[in-house]
């Protein structure tokens, strides 16, 4: 295993500056066997990608940092903005885009090093460039293209951010755009909450189109393609599929391993679909078939006749249509065939004009100027976007899967798909995140192409400074224990307190110190402990902004838990330096209420992973298959904490029935806001996020014995 990993360690070290594709498909089968635990195969394997991409003559290169103006003739010759004020750079290679209309828009993706004999199709010609800067007028226009298989979640936040961002900063358009090409997992609840969402975190789109839109227009380009021999109707299925693409594979390590050029070499008995070489006439008649509903579901597909020896796989002849007799959410059943996202997507970027088409980093040999992307434009002469690719966007404790979020919503170990413990932006909404705290991470994560596995505290230290400031401050008692006050002269004593103890010009409100007072039943111990702050038998504490009290007494029930204290409290202490304990605390006019404390929905930082045996504990092994650990296994048993029957303090009331109106820290306990299931009855919160007890008693402390006196 130390072999295997030391030669993977080389390996990557000479692919990063010499990344030759033979060796780095060397590299994947590599890994596979190490996470297989064939360390040997692993070692052999590394070696000799290590070798190939040591001997190759490709080297990694940056983008370039200068640029030539504007000459005077007024052509722009390959003037680039470097997008810094919006976007940060990355450690590897800057953002930079083209404007619309510059060389770089011109070629709207350059790779010095492509495979030999390999072609850039990402190149415009001037007739198409004039065409579509004649409809945009030189404009910037973006596209947030989310599918509606889901709701969004903090990721698409992210790319909303960059997608809209960039646009605005250059005076743009963004469309909202639908990628439904999929009317088996699309719904209009979907739809709307995706809107929904856009619109909650403040950004508005230049139009909202669907793909389903271009339904006709995408089928008519099928027909083209079919009559120029671009594309075939294939009646394989997915495991002959499957299994040509093994044969492909095989084929490419092949020629790699023995330095053969794969131009040159025969392909593989089976490795392409016997039905590529069909007719025109033929496959013409089939398609329309197709269209017709003639054919079952799953019996044949229309598939692009792309590039078998391309090192790009996307590039071994994708599937553009198949066959669903589902009703779709737009176009209702109108259609029986559908495109593909790997056939829709480039074409309706083109269609729409877009000048940026900026996807996550999966996307990136699709969009490479020689992968299906800007081919399947080549082929159709269309007009060609700049494309970019950043990072995802990864938290610990959390799933931002689509797959794992549905399998979450629809096995029942949430609530919905707006369950506060999900990163969902429904769910981020109803646990109380405000639009402005999500921008702002949005912001501070900034779009690189590296791994953006970011920590969640990153995510709650951005509401919680934003609450700390705006949020006021109310009492409540989620487990209550109560106290008689045997000295109380009964009635109800008044007690001031700040609305926001770093903010006094927020003024005050009045709790009243009754006879009867209620704890936290963990801030009381039978047995008393030096490390221990609450309340325990003959202590003293202080009630905040408050009396002292001291406990004289409790009683137990039957099993022998505590069920009661008595105490007494000193006239004097109001106001007076406080003990070491300090405690909130509720009066017995509290009002009942349900509080929803939520935690972390995973037990572990990464779920679904595990550490290798023997490897050291910080570095994360990829294993087969969510990393051979069931990831459902690894959610937070305590990730919610139901308090039924909770005491708050009588202004929440006047918010109860008001979802969202309000958010408010629990002093002690964290900040709050109103669920949906909340009224007047009833009130529920939720808690939004912690707080740091030692900053926040250490304020409060000083405010109650200077201020309040």
């Amino acid at each position: 295993m130390s072999a295997g990993k030391k030669a993977k360690a080389n390996f990557e070290k000479t692919a990063k500056k010499k990344p030759d594709p033979a060796g780095l498909a060397i590299g994947k089968e590599a890994q596979v066997a190490l996470v297989q635990k064939d360390y040997s195969k692993a070692k052999e394997l590394f070696e000799n990608a290590r070798n190939i991409c040591e001997a190759s003559a490709v080297r990694a290169t940056k983008a370039a940092k200068s640029v030539r103006k504007t000459n005077s003739g007024g052509e722009n010759l390959s003037a680039v903005i470097q997008c810094s004020a919006t976007l940060q750079d990355d450690a590897d290679r800057e953002i930079i885009l083209p404007p619309p209309g510059s060389e770089g828009h011109l070629f709207a993706k350059h790779k010095a090093n492509l495979p030999p004999f390999a072609q850039n199709y990402a190149i415009n010609t001037s007739a198409r460039m004039a065409e579509h800067l004649s409809i945009t007028g030189g404009k910037w226009q973006t596209r947030f293209p989310p599918e509606p298989n889901g709701y969004l979640h903090i990721g698409h936040a992210k790319a909303m951010h960059f997608d809209f961002g960039v646009a605005s900063k250059f005076g743009g358009n963004t469309y909202l755009r639908f990628d439904d090409t999929n009317p088996t997992a699309e719904k209009q609840e979907y739809i709307d909450s995706i809107i929904s969402s856009v619109s909650w975190l403040g950004h508005r789109p230049f139009k909202v189109t669907y793909s389903s839109d271009y339904f006709c227009q995408l089928h008519e380009l099928a027909v083209k393609l079919i009559k120029i021999g671009k594309a075939y109707v294939c009646h394989q299925a997915k495991a002959e599929v499957a299994a040509s693409r093994q044969l492909l594979k095989g084929f490419q390590l092949h020629c790699a391993r023995n330095n053969i050029f794969r131009q040159d070499a025969p392909l593989p008995s089976g490795a392409e679909s016997p039905y590529r070489h069909r007719s025109v006439e033929e496959n013409l008649r089939l398609f329309e078939e197709m269209s017709k509903g003639v054919w079952e579901e799953g019996s044949c597909s229309l598939r692009l006749k792309g590039d078998l020896r391309s090192d790009i796989t996307s590039m071994w002849d994708l599937t553009a249509y198949r066959i669903k007799f589902q009703e779709h959410p737009h176009s209702m059943d109108a259609y029986c065939i559908y495109p593909t996202y790997d056939y829709t997507h480039c074409l309706v970027d083109s269609i729409e004009n877009v000048t940026h088409s900026l996807c996550t980093l999966e996307f990136e040999t699709r969009q490479a100027p020689n992968g299906p992307y800007y081919w399947l434009l080549h082929t159709l002469d269309m007009y060609k976007p700049v494309t970019w690719e950043f990072s995802r966007c990864n938290i610990t404790f959390n799933v931002l899967s689509k797959r794992k979020l549905n399998i979450l919503v629809t096995q029942g170990y949430v609530s919905g798909w707006d369950d506060p413990r999900l990163l969902t932006l429904e769910g981020l909404r109803r646990r109380g995140y405000t639009p402005t705290a999500i921008n702002r991470f949005c912001l501070e994560l900034g779009v690189t192409r590296n791994d953006n596995t970011q920590h969640l505290e990153k995510l709650e230290r951005c509401i919680r400074e934003e609450l700390d400031d705006d949020a006021d401050r109310r009492f409540a008692v989620l487990n209550p224990l109560p106290i008689t006050i045997t000295n109380h002269p009964g009635g109800s004593l008044p007690v001031e307190c700040p609305s926001h103890p770093k903010f006094l010009g927020r003024g005050t409100r009045v709790l009243n110190f009754t006879s009867t007072v209620f704890i936290e039943h963990e801030d009381f111990r039978a047995v008393d402990d030096p490390t221990f702050y609450g309340l325990a038998p003959g202590k003293t504490v202080r009630l905040l902004f408050g009396y002292n009290i001291t406990c004289i007494g409790l009683q137990k029930d039957a099993a022998g838990a505590i069920v009661s204290l008595e105490a007494t409290y000193d006239l004097d202490s109001l106001g007076s330096k406080p003990p070491k304990g300090t405690l909130h605390w509720a009066g017995s006019d509290f009002i009942p209420g349900e509080v929803r404390v939520y935690d972390k929905l995973f037990s572990v930082e990464v779920p679904g992973k595990r550490l290798m045996p023997g490897i050291e504990n910080d570095e994360i092994v990829d294993q087969l298959e969510d990393g051979g650990v069931d990831w459902l296994s690894q959610l937070n048993p305590r990730s919610l904490v139901v308090h039924q029957k909770a005491l708050l303090e009588p202004l929440i009331l006047d918010v109860a029935g008001a979802a969202l109106t309000s958010r408010f820290q629990l002093q002690r306990l964290g900040y709050f806001t109103i669920d949906k299931d909340s009224n007047v009855q009833k009130p529920v919160l939720n808690r939004i996020v912690t707080l740091k007890e030692s900053k926040e008693l250490v304020a409060l402390k000083n405010t109650d014995s200077k201020q309040f006196r």
